[in-house]
Formats: structure tokens, sequence, C-alpha cells
């Protein structure tokens, strides 16, 4: 059964999708064959879905910044919510990724400590930058409810101005100002809020246009640099990159327009449902499906993504089945 949907759900549906087809096609990179063919599909297909993960962080921004709640009440409902599940696959991928049987007492409790401070698996880190980051979501509420539009326009300027002082990768010519304040994910965060309360749905085609040459331009550039450096140049796939932060804003911008009054079918409530189980999982079940398709790269990585995604949401359904599960499931 259909329901009325907000564009929420569908930018938080293509941001799980998004998510699984980076990881499917990410490996590809570290081939040295910069000019064949695999390696340029990974790239476009990495390119154009980089917006993942800065599209959850806006979309916590949306729907958070837009409340007022207790400190400490903030602190017990939305901090628990994720301490669990992060607890759980903390462990799960600790154990999946290191033989701990085969390890003495001392390698033991150093692996156990490494894997806490730096992330029992890559992908991981997410957790680590949204519990820094709803820990200050309280404070946040106070002051963009209290600041103007203007000034919230100038806030997201300062900040996009220091993720070029700050990204190592790109020459600077300005003085090293502690501008630490805005060069985090706060943006993001920010960007949710504002982009909620702001109407851009006449130029709805604009935007999409430039997400697709914002996209397309990474894609190319990303290619044409690590083709001379005879080695992958992942300078425009930062997720802190201002061509990122473009086109996940122009992404958000352009669904938000035309979701209106339209339907979310009942695969797509599902993803919408599972999306932060299927972002911890689907790390497990991908490593499994990709290798074992029989099929070439062009087909493979859609449906590694595709199995992926049904099974992973097959998973965090039947955790949530399991008594208490459905608060370490995700």
């Amino acid at each position: 059964m259909a329901h009325k949907l907000s564009y929420i759900s569908v930018l938080r549906v293509i941001a799980t999708i998004a998510v699984i087809a980076i990881h499917a096609s990410s490996g590809y990179l570290n081939s040295t064959d910069i000019a064949g063919f695999d390696w340029r599909y990974a790239n476009f297909i990495n390119s154009f879905t980089r917006y993942s993960v800065p599209i959850f962080v806006i979309i916590s921004g949306a729907l958070l910044l837009t409340k007022e709640e207790d400190t400490v009440e903030f602190y017990k409902k939305r901090l628990l919510k994720i301490c669990y599940p992060f607890i759980f696959w903390t462990i799960i991928y600790i154990f999946y990724n290191t033989n701990l049987f085969d390890l003495g007492i001392d390698e033991l409790i150093s692996t156990i400590v490494y894997r806490l401070k730096n992330g029992a698996n890559a992908h991981l880190w997410y957790l680590y930058m949204i519990i820094g980051l709803y820990l200050a979501i309280p404070f946040l509420q106070k002051i963009v409810q209290h600041a103007t539009t203007k000034e919230l326009e100038i806030f997201l300027i300062l900040w996009l101005i220091s993720l070029f002082i700050f990204n190592k990768n790109l020459p600077t010519y300005l003085p090293k100002l502690d501008i630490t304040f805005f060069s985090s994910y706060t943006g993001y965060l920010i960007l949710g809020y504002y982009l909620s309360i702001k109407d851009f749905s006449a130029l709805k085609w604009w935007f999409l246009g430039i997400f697709i040459i914002t996209a397309w331009g990474t894609s190319y550039f990303t290619y044409t640099m690590s083709l001379n450096a005879h080695e992958f140049r992942p300078l425009l796939y930062g997720y802190l990159s201002p061509n990122t932060v473009l086109i996940a804003a122009s992404l958000f911008i352009f669904i938000k327009s035309i979701s209106k009054d339209r339907t979310l079918p009942k695969w797509a409530m599902w993803i919408d449902q599972y999306s932060f189980g299927i972002y911890l999982c689907h790390i497990l079940i991908l490593n499994y499906v990709h290798p074992i398709l029989p099929v070439g790269t062009f087909l493979k990585i859609p449906l590694a993504t595709v199995v992926t995604l049904l099974i992973s949401i097959l998973l965090t359904y039947s955790i949530r089945k399991i008594p208490l599960g459905k608060y370490v499931s995700g």
C-alpha cells in the first residue's frame, strides 16, 4: 500500500541506494588501467553518487534543526538510537575483520582498541561523525531558529570558503585563518535547515542541470587527473569538497521540488524505513555478493547494488523481529 510521501523519504531512498553503488564500484578504482572501461565506468558511477552521505546529513539538518527540544531529552532520545546500533555493529565487524581467537591477549586488546578508535569497518566512520553532529544539534537548533535567512546564507558562504581553505589538495594563497568552526559537516546540517525553509522550486530544472554538469565534471576531471598521474586521484570525491556540496544541494532542491503530492511504492517504503540498518549491514553482504555474480562489470555493479540492497532489507527486518533487535538493527 502506498502512502503520501515527503521529499525526505525520496531523498533517503536515493541516498541509501547511492551508498551501496559507491561501495559496489569503488574497488575498480584501485586498478592501474585508468583508461580501461572498468575504471571509467566505476568512476562515472562514483561521481554521480557522491551525494549519498551528504544527503543523509542534510536530511538530519532539515528534520532536526526545525525542532525545539530540551538538550538532555534530545540526547536521551536521539543518541541512544545511534549508540546501540553503533556498539552492536562494531562488535560484528570486529569479529568479521579480525580472527580474534588467533591473537594473544596483548595483541587482542590492542586490536580491539584500534578498531574502536578508528572504526571496526571503513564505512562506520559515518557513526563517529554523526554522533559528533548530534552532540551539537541542540545548540544549533537555538542558533538557526534565531537567525535570519541572510545570516544563514552568510554562514553557508563562509562554510564553502572554509572548504577551499582546508582542502589539503588545493593550493591556497589565503592567510591561515582559524575558521575551523565553519569547516566541518556542521555546514551540511545548516544547509539542510536552510533548504527546508527556502523555496527554489521555480529553479528546479536549473538545479537538475547543475547536478548533472557538476557530477559529470567530477567524473571527467577525476579521470583526466588520474590518467595524467598514472594513479587514482580522488581529489574531487571528498564529501567536504565544494563540488560535492553543489551536487548534494542541487539534488536536494530538485527532489524537494518534484516530490509533492506523489506516492511512495511499497519497495521504496521499506528502503526508507530500514535505511540506517541497510547502511550498517550492507558491506557485510556486498563482500559476499559482489565476487560471485557471474556477469561483466557493466551489469555487476548495478546487480550487486540491487541484490545487496534486497538482502540488507531482509537482514534488517529479521533482526528487528528478534527480541530487542529493534534497538540494535539500525
